[in-house]
C-alpha cells in the first residue's frame, strides 16, 4: 500500500474515532460547538490531501482508461451532495446555534460520510495503489 493511501485511511480513521465518539460532545452547547469544529478540520486537511494528491494522479490515469473516468464522474457527482451538506451543517452549528433539528442533521452527516470513506477506501483506493505500481 502507498503512503499516501496509509495516511488517507489513517485520516479516515481518525474521523471514525470522531463520528463514532459524537455522544460525548452532545452535554453541552460547548462540546457541540467543539465537535463542529474538528469535524471541519479533519475534513478540510482530508479532501486538501486527496485534491492535491490523489485526484490529480487518478484523472491523469483517467485519460487513457474510459472506466476510471466514469468512476471518477460519479465520485464527483457524489461528492457535490456530500459537501453541500457537510458545508451547510458546517456554516448552521459552527456558531453555537443548535436547533431541533442537529440531531437529525448529525445522523445524516455521520452516515453519508461513513458510506463516503467506504467507497473510497474501497474503490477509488485501490485503483490509485494498483496504477501506482505501473
Amino acid at each position: 500500500m502507498s503512503n499516501l493511501i496509509q495516511e488517507l485511511i489513517e485520516e479516515h480513521n481518525t474521523l471514525k474515532e470522531l463520528l463514532s465518539s459524537v455522544y460525548n460532545y452532545i452535554s453541552s452547547k460547548e462540546k457541540k460547538i467543539e465537535f463542529v469544529k474538528k469535524l471541519a478540520d479533519i475534513v478540510v486537511a482530508h479532501i486538501s490531501k486527496e485534491d492535491k494528491e490523489l485526484y490529480p494522479f487518478l484523472n491523469k490515469e483517467a485519460e487513457k482508461d474510459s472506466n476510471l473516468k466514469t468512476k471518477l464522474d460519479l465520485f464527483a457527482k457524489d461528492w457535490e451532495g456530500i459537501s453541500k451538506f457537510a458545508n451547510y451543517y458546517i456554516e448552521k452549528y459552527s456558531d453555537g446555534q443548535f436547533t431541533s433539528e442537529f440531531p437529525t442533521d448529525t445522523a445524516k452527516l455521520l452516515s453519508t460520510l461513513r458510506q463516503r470513506m467506504m467507497k473510497e477506501e474501497i474503490s477509488l483506493y485501490s485503483e490509485y495503489n494498483n496504477r501506482i505500481k505501473q
